[in-house]
């Protein structure tokens, strides 16, 4: 309906491609983003050394959930500093090359939980700081992606319809939700030399989507 009977002009048509292209990289990265929940979740319970010698106690699993929230209190402040001294040089990346940094972040979290995959399938159960990084690394990613979509969203599309495109911007974080669903569903707690692949087959995507996004960044722009 959008493009065809909301009587848009040549250049709000364009900038709805743009929505498009921000859509897709949006679903993408919480299709792997949401999986903090749920497979990871499921490897720090199982597969993860939380023990805490000292105490004589272990890190509760659900704790974990926190780290992303953490984070983002903690880096906040730094990456809205960093995006407006960038911009007063005259550096600061265009939204599509922060979506592409988001999911090629989000990406080598996964690239991570690979590496500790990897020795899992080994016999051996790994430390916290594994999913520590991954969690960082995610957090970074959205810090690139989330606000910058949220902003876009609104400065892109016609005034008319900015209560409508708020709502396909979240319609797209709903997507990357349900996909994360089903990618989560194929892992197998049972069958761990599989987990690493799997996790690489995120790694590949997302991050092989971050490179093209980087790519056509610019006619983007």
């Amino acid at each position: 309906y959008y493009f065809l009977f909301a009587d848009l002009s040549a250049e709000e048509r364009r900038r709805g491609v743009v929505l498009v292209v921000l859509f897709i990289g949006c679903a993408l990265f919480f299709s792997g983003f949401e999986q903090a929940g749920s497979s990871l979740n499921l490897f720090a319970e199982r597969y993860t050394d939380r023990a805490i010698g000292w105490l004589h106690t272990e890190i509760p699993t659900g704790w974990f959930q926190s780290l992303n929230s953490i984070f983002i209190v903690l880096c906040a402040p730094f990456f809205a500093w960093m995006w407006i001294a960038l911009a007063r040089r005259h550096l600061n990346p265009s939204a599509p090359a922060k979506f592409a940094l988001g999911l090629i972040l989000m990406g080598s979290g996964f690239l991570v939980m690979a590496a500790a995959a990897s020795i899992v399938a080994h016999g051996s159960k790994v430390l916290p700081y594994w999913l520590l990084m991954t969690y960082l690394l995610h957090t970074f990613g959205e810090l690139c992606l989330s606000p910058v979509g949220l902003s876009y969203y609104t400065k892109l599309d016609p005034k008319r319809f900015v209560g409508q495109m708020m709502g396909m911007w979240f319609l797209a974080t709903s997507l990357g939700n349900l996909v994360a669903g089903l990618i989560a569903g194929e892992f197998d707690a049972n069958n761990m030399p599989a987990m690493p692949g799997q996790y690489m087959h995120i790694v590949y995507i997302t991050v092989g989507a971050g490179i093209l996004l980087l790519i056509i960044s610019r006619p983007v722009k």
